[in-house]
């Protein structure tokens, strides 16, 4: 195996480390969808759930109805609905406000998850169960979304400081998704929750008075994170497992003359393994789009000859991977002009340029400036995410749209 191979795989099989200490978010995700689940149970079916796939043929289909948990079976899953906001849009609170009795009849059946949801925020990472292959399973992750609407609709109807407490617990399950999971999955809908939370935060804080407090469970939860928790490399180590793991159970015919595992792992490896490079350290530190090399290459090279569905599965893999890094330094830098937002109505001042230039650096200088958009009401960073199609991210100024 060439050098360069040899090097990219020891950085996506790091030497094993003792679990993390707390709650496993998992757990709570994976059976988000399920009513009244006792909490003495969850762990039951869990392993129940985590042995049946195990035991699974490898032929056997991976339809959602074969790796569904068993507790499907067993309890009343969460009814479907339909609910204003989602964490890319920008108008929730307008949305909520436009038929809040709409809003509020949807979400009385959904009081359980959202007390579930709730409840992540006291987990301290995530570590997916399942065997890291092919029939890895994915959680209701979407099921995430629907305490936006329920935030929107606890300010519009008066009940603020709820609204306020709910986005901050949701904001801590977003953080610990993001920078403590094991897979891309995770890892990329804590960085939306973060975006969906931080902007309605804005929206309800410039409908209340500056002076208005934040509910003590805020405390400490909008802080700009480290370079190193915005690194994709914990998220692509989990992925690159997956990847890895589902070679190795998927049939494939002749296989012995189309597909070389080792070879196909370091294949793989190349592609994914900027994410922990020292060149993906030090563009995070700098705020700089993380980006490394994938030059597309034919497979009617010599070491694809005995391996060529091998180079078919790494080139279809690797040009997307480095897009993902993105939407966590976009989070960051959301969470800092979140940060920059609570500076702001604690050292209130009439002239909003005067008080942005008077914020610390550290929070609206850097590759990526807080800058004050052209209303002179609201404060806006530059987006590297792709399906942001380079549009900043705007949110309005504290205390600028206070509803009499």
């Amino acid at each position: 195996m060439p050098k360069a191979q040899q090097e990219a795989l020891a950085l996506l099989r790091p030497a094993p480390v003792e679990p993390p200490v707390g709650g496993n978010a998992f757990d709570g995700i994976w059976l988000l969808g399920y009513e009244d689940v006792p909490a003495a149970e969850r762990a039951t079916i869990i392993a129940e759930d985590v042995q049946r796939l195990a035991d699974l043929p490898s032929d056997a289909s991976l339809a959602p109805a074969t790796t569904a948990s068993v507790a499907q079976g067993r309890y009343q899953r969460t009814a479907d609905v339909t609910l204003p906001c989602h964490w890319r849009q920008a108008d929730c609170l307008a949305q909520v406000r436009a038929d809040p009795a709409a809003a509020e009849a949807a979400l009385a059946g959904q009081r359980g998850l959202l007390a579930r949801i709730s409840a992540l925020s006291g987990d301290t990472h995530y570590r997916n169960r399942f065997a890291a292959d092919a029939r890895l399973p994915i959680p209701s992750f979407n099921l995430l979304q629907r305490s936006l609407s329920a935030h929107a609709l606890a300010h519009v109807q008066g009940r603020s400081d709820e609204a306020l407490a709910g986005i901050c617990s949701d904001v801590r399950t977003a953080r610990t998704l993001m920078s403590q999971s094991d897979g891309l999955m995770p890892a990329n809908m804590g960085a939306a929750m973060i975006g969906g939370n931080v902007r309605l935060l804005a929206s309800v804080l410039a409908e209340l008075p500056v002076e208005h407090p934040l509910p003590a469970t805020c405390e400490g939860v909008f802080v700009a994170p480290t370079p190193q928790a915005l690194s994709l490399c914990p998220a692509m180590q989990g992925e690159f497992a997956m990847v890895s793991g589902s070679l190795a159970v998927t049939p494939v015919r002749f296989g012995w003359l189309v597909l070389d595992k080792p070879k196909t792992d370091g294949l793989l490896a190349l592609s994914m393994a900027g994410a922990c490079s020292q060149r993906a350290v030090d563009a995070l530190r700098a705020d700089i789009p993380v980006r490394w090399s994938h030059a597309s290459r034919s497979v009617w090279r010599l070491e694809c000859a005995a391996n060529v569905m091998g180079c078919i599965v790494a080139e279809i893999s690797g040009p997307a991977y480095d897009n993902y890094g993105s939407s966590l330094q976009d989070a960051g830098a959301r969470m800092r002009l979140a940060e920059a937002l609570l500076w702001l109505r604690e050292n209130p001042q009439a002239d909003a340029t005067a008080a942005l230039a008077q914020m610390p650096a550290r929070l609206r200088e850097g590759e990526r400036p807080l800058l004050l958009g052209s209303d002179g009401a609201s404060l806006e960073v530059a987006s590297y995410y792709n399906k942001d199609n380079g549009a900043a991210f705007a949110v309005p100024l504290p205390g600028t749209a206070i509803v009499h």
